[in-house]
């Protein structure tokens, strides 16, 4: 018998990412309630001597599998480094990506981050990103959840 724990097993929690200063500025790439609209992926700059938030970058995008479970999808950052004046990235499946704290400017491994193949449109880093959008789209995916599951049932 199966069991329903072990049918809709949840991924562990991704292990915390060190921030690092260069500078007056502080780099944090936050897993979840991150200014960037999808778990993980997300670079964030803050003042170090104010604390306020300078910018945020969507590294890269995480696309969804709608018949798949979210959590176990998530791509989360694992590194963050500077080094030449660049901000160094590493995500859970060992793709590497640079951003140009000066203009934000994201390189590397595909990002994906051009608004196809179901991306979120936010997922662009020159676009405007605020909780308010990131809870509607999670507003809209729960409701995706619920209607399919009353088509199947």
């Amino acid at each position: 018998m199966l069991l329903a724990s072990h049918a809709f097993a949840k991924r562990t929690a991704p292990a915390e990412v060190p921030p690092v200063v260069d500078g007056n500025v502080r780099y944090e790439a936050p897993h979840f309630s991150n200014p960037c609209g999808q778990n993980g992926g997300c670079v964030v700059a803050y003042d170090v001597s104010s604390n306020a938030m300078l910018w945020s970058v969507q590294v890269y995008c995480t696309r969804y599998d709608p018949n798949l479970e979210t959590d176990v999808q998530d791509i989360f950052i694992t590194s963050l480094a500077v080094q030449n004046g660049q901000i160094l990235v590493t995500n859970e499946k060992g793709q590497r990506f640079t951003i140009d704290p000066a203009t934000r400017r994201v390189d590397g491994d595909a990002r994906g981050c051009d608004g196809s193949d179901g991306c979120s449109l936010l997922a662009r880093p020159w676009a405007p990103r605020t909780a308010l959008a990131a809870a509607g789209l999670g507003f809209l995916g729960l409701a995706g959840m619920i209607l399919r599951r009353k088509r199947r049932g």
